[in-house]
């Protein structure tokens, strides 16, 4: 579908973060990070945000998924797993993404990793169901609910599946 892994598309994304400690200019090929005053919001590539929080220079601003919000979201996606998508968080797989990442870097968090693995595997196990039926319907299914990962899941398997039954009806017409 893609070039590249998934990581590599979530690595590259912005994030917002705050900066404890004066953060001197960054500049390197296709990298631009100016000076940043302690106490003040900037937004940087994840990778880059990582290494500065890590380093003990900045602090994320906007949380990842939180454990009440990993709850509820599974808990949406296990209620009727043969009704349509329910609309997810806005960004949801970059979020998950962001998720482990900072709980792999937190030990306080750390022990939370194999469960929010959990939740999230079932979330996406549940989508796929989900992606597949409306991409089998006949009639153009709306996006709407379905975030832009699933949306070209379901516009791949939508044609391919519109391909495959004009094929077999064409083979009963003869």
């Amino acid at each position: 579908m893609t070039s590249g892994s998934p990581s590599e598309k979530y690595e590259n994304s912005e994030v917002k973060c705050r900066a404890l400690k004066k953060i001197p200019r960054l500049q390197t090929l296709g990298l631009n990070l100016p000076e940043v005053e302690e106490g003040n919001e900037f937004t940087a590539y994840f990778w880059v945000a990582r290494e500065l929080v890590n380093a003990g220079l900045a602090a994320y601003t906007e949380d990842a998924i939180n454990p009440t919000e990993w709850t509820q979201i599974h808990f949406k996606e296990r209620l009727n797993p043969a009704g349509p998508p329910s609309p997810l968080l806005d960004n949801f797989y970059e979020r998950a993404y962001v998720s482990f990442i900072q709980a792999e870097d937190d030990a306080e968090r750390v022990s939370n990793l194999n469960r929010m693995r959990a939740r999230y595997r079932d979330v996406v196990e549940s989508r796929i169901g989900r992606i597949t039926r409306l991409a089998s319907s006949e009639a153009v299914s709306p996006t709407r609910p379905l975030q832009p990962e699933e949306t070209k899941l379901y516009e791949a398997l939508h044609r391919f599946i519109s391909a495959w039954r004009g094929e077999m009806r064409e083979l009963g017409e003869e």
